[in-house]
């Protein structure tokens, strides 16, 4: 979806793989942006304005990036952490073939075991147990920025996690509206980003 000054991208709608739903930031996004200008202070920046000027906003449902999100200036991508209840395990082990990450384990006495070092908070593991023992604990968006492609190519970096669609739309605003404020004449996004960073 190309808007002035920006462009949004976004995953295959009703993917059964999604951990949240990116539909309401798609429609919200744009009319909240409009308000900043940005095609006319790109303009400014850089005269004219060619498309690796544009910025560019990736909505992902989840960890799998099918959108290629990382390389792209603002990276949003959706995770839900597993959390284990007081479900008993009937050790079928679906959990564990599950996990492409080998973050999860199965002691003898029963006890599943997640090692957050290593998951990706994917939701895999949450659709395949049948037993209740793992359920949907946190949710939300992880927030990156800064990706690129190019002679320079580097992924985005993590920036923090957000619950709500409104902490992100917040979020992509101000640090837009430093950008456009602060970076220099010529200077893209990811290179201003690439200092803060």
């Amino acid at each position: 979806m190309k808007q002035p000054g920006f462009i949004i991208e976004h995953c295959r709608q009703n993917c059964p793989k999604a951990t949240r739903e990116w539909r309401e930031l798609l429609e919200e996004l744009p009319s909240n942006l409009a308000s900043l200008n940005i095609e006319e202070t790109l303009q400014k920046k850089f005269g004219q304005v060619n498309h690796h000027h544009l910025l560019k906003i990736c909505l992902a449902g989840c960890p799998n990036g099918c959108s290629r999100p990382d390389i792209k200036d603002f990276s949003i991508s959706g995770y839900v952490t597993p959390q284990t209840t007081d479900n008993p395990c009937i050790a079928c082990h679906a959990c564990v073939r599950s996990c492409l990450e080998n973050a999860i384990t199965i002691e003898k006495n029963g006890v599943v075991v997640i090692d957050k070092s290593k998951c990706l908070s994917c939701g895999n593991c949450l659709s395949v147990c049948p037993s209740g023992t793992l359920a949907a604990g946190e949710s939300g968006w992880n927030l990156r920025i800064g990706g690129r492609m190019g002679r320079h190519p580097r992924f985005a970096s993590f920036v923090k996690q957000a619950q709500t669609d409104e902490e992100v739309i917040s979020w992509v605003i101000e640090t837009i509206q430093d950008y456009l404020n602060n970076g220099g004449p010529q200077e893209r996004f990811t290179h201003f980003v690439e200092q803060k960073i």
